[in-house]
């Protein structure tokens, strides 16, 4: 799908969708409980639906009515019928990461494969942690990289270590498995973690659901053997990844914004672009269950570590390009496994705009300007389109973003949103 955007004068409110990081373990939890879970307002998207379908495949019962899932769960005991035994998961590595161990539980052989770009996406860490515990865990083609097999079966130890710098799913997907162990897990990670929040959000979510975890620093996390996971109502809250597109759109334009349905107390670690932004110049307003976003000064350059926060990487880096002198992000060489290559991709397309981006293996330095409007692609990846989507909106002169269906991976009412804002949005083919 390719989309023309006109510069437009952003201002006024929209809602936030449902997070995706709250669903994927939503339902996975609610898959592992016995009885019937009620998933209140869970975001239906294309990542989404992949868990969906591969939990469906490993015996939990899932019906959509309305906007709530009705999922009767396995109780831990997973049987995988033998027309399920491939599971697809598109270009979503969420779905991958967190549904492997899922599937170690079982005792049938089980394929995990996705798109070519997921086929690119590394899970060796979490493999080799499944094959320490005694899970036969192995990439097909011998490369770290899916497709895999999981061949279900007795987890003979209690200790596992794994690296947390390339994926901290590898480590949610442990956390989220292991009551279901003999001995519950200790999980002790090497070489430090990146994107610490979405550990937050899992032990946030395994919390509701009745299983305890102990968080030592995040260097040890252990949970006992022994516990389940107890069905509920839950309602999934608002997604601050998603709500970035629309900060940026206040930052960059100036004019208030404002944001609905988010949780003033979130653990979501994309929280902190509002902190980001008021370090470059904006007012933030916080309100009951809402943001607003304006700007009086013009925007100004900034340093940032942003190894917790790489799925607001490429928002920053646009608003960068609308500020004054350079904006220094540090600590992001995992960006290059995401959907596309987040750093080198989004230089590219800065560069289309006439703004100059200095990447290295973990950093990116971009210098503000003045935007001009481009000939944008996507890569694939569903943050790429919705940054750019929101930078085009201020640029000098129409730009066009190709393969702007992938937001359907985490916000298919993006487009109809922004227009919300009084953007002006043109779908061309």
């Amino acid at each position: 799908m390719k989309v023309r955007i006109t510069p437009s004068a952003v201002t006024g409110e929209v809602s936030a969708p449902p997070s995706k990081s709250y669903t994927h373990r939503a339902v996975i939890l609610a898959s592992l409980a016995a009885g019937e879970t009620v998933i209140e307002e869970p975001l239906l998207s294309d990542d989404t639906r992949y868990t969906i379908d591969a939990c469906r495949s490993l015996g939990a019962d899932i019906k959509q009515d309305g906007n709530r899932l009705k999922i009767t769960g396995t109780g831990g005991q997973i049987r995988v019928a033998a027309d399920r035994q491939r599971i697809f998961a598109g270009n979503s590595g969420s779905t991958i990461r967190m549904v492997a161990p899922l599937a170690a539980l079982s005792q049938n052989r089980v394929i995990l494969d996705g798109d070519s770009r997921l086929r690119q996406r590394p899970i060796g860490d979490l493999l080799s942690a499944l094959e320490s515990l005694g899970i036969h865990a192995h990439s097909l083609n011998n490369n770290g990289c899916p497709p895999i097999e999981i061949r279900g079966g007795k987890f003979n130890t209690g200790e596992v270590t794994i690296p947390g710098l390339v994926s901290s799913q590898h480590v949610s997907a442990l956390l989220m498995i292991a009551p279901y162990t003999t001995e519950g897990l200790r999980i002790k990670i090497a070489e430090g973690l990146r994107s610490r929040p979405y550990i937050d959000i899992t032990l946030d979510v395994m919390q509701a659901f009745g299983v305890e975890a102990v968080n030592k620093d995040y260097k040890q996390f252990l949970v006992k053997g022994g516990q389940e996971y107890k069905a509920r109502h839950y309602r999934i809250e608002g997604d601050y990844s998603s709500a970035a597109y629309f900060f940026a759109a206040g930052a960059i334009g100036g004019q208030p914004v404002t944001v609905k349905n988010l949780k003033n107390n979130s653990v979501q670690g994309d929280r902190y672009l509002l902190n980001i932004l008021s370090q470059t110049g904006c007012s933030v307003e916080y309100q009951k269950e809402q943001v607003r976003i304006s700007r009086h000064d013009e925007l100004k350059g900034v340093i940032l570590d942003m190894g917790d926060y790489p799925d607001i990487v490429p928002t920053v880096a646009i608003v960068a390009a609308y500020a004054q002198g350079k904006t220094e992000i540090t600590n992001i060489g995992h960006l290059r496994f995401k959907e596309s290559n987040r750093l080198s991709d989004t230089a590219a397309e800065l560069a289309k705009m006439g703004i100059k981006a200095d990447v290295t293996e973990s950093t990116m330095v971009v210098y503000g300007g003045k935007p001009r409007g481009a000939e944008i692609e996507a890569h694939g990846d569903h943050r790429m389109a919705m940054s750019f989507a929101v930078a085009a909106l201020f640029a000098e002169g129409d730009s066009t973003v190709n393969g702007a269906e992938a937001v359907t991976k985490s916000y298919p009412q993006f487009f109809a949103d922004l227009a919300k804002l009084r953007a002006k949005v043109e779908e061309l083919s």
